[in-house]
């Protein structure tokens, strides 16, 4: 197995990392509070004679009784980002829905506040 290099030759990392700030920035907004950084390694297969290990560090950040972190989620055209849920903070985490990494300013928050249950897109 490779060790993790960005997968996507026409799609800046550095653009990618940035929305996954924005979405941060957004959970803050809505009353989510940073508690730690985790660190965990993951597997990603991107096809079948492709895949990669990796160190993530990922956030974690609680918000009433939800403890949630952002993740990645490389499909092959272009990856999307997940919010991930825990009811505690060492896991076990379940994804909501994946939502596209590019999305407009205001289609990102709509997407959180989904996430998140405060309304309906």
């Amino acid at each position: 197995m490779k060790e993790y290099q960005w997968p996507y030759s026409h799609i800046s990392k550095s653009e990618f990392l940035a929305q996954i700030v924005a979405v941060e920035k957004i959970l803050q907004k809505y009353g989510s509070e940073y508690v730690k950084d985790s660190c965990e390694k993951n597997t990603w297969i991107l096809s079948s004679d492709t895949s990669y290990n990796a160190k993530l560090q990922k956030h974690i950040w609680k918000r009433k009784d939800n403890y949630i972190r952002v993740d990645s989620v490389y499909f092959p055209e272009k990856p999307f980002l997940v919010l991930e849920f825990s009811e505690h903070q060492e896991g076990p985490y379940e994804d909501a829905d994946p939502f596209p990494y590019d999305l407009s300013d205001e289609e990102l928050e709509q997407e959180i506040r989904y996430s998140l249950g405060m309304e309906i897109i």
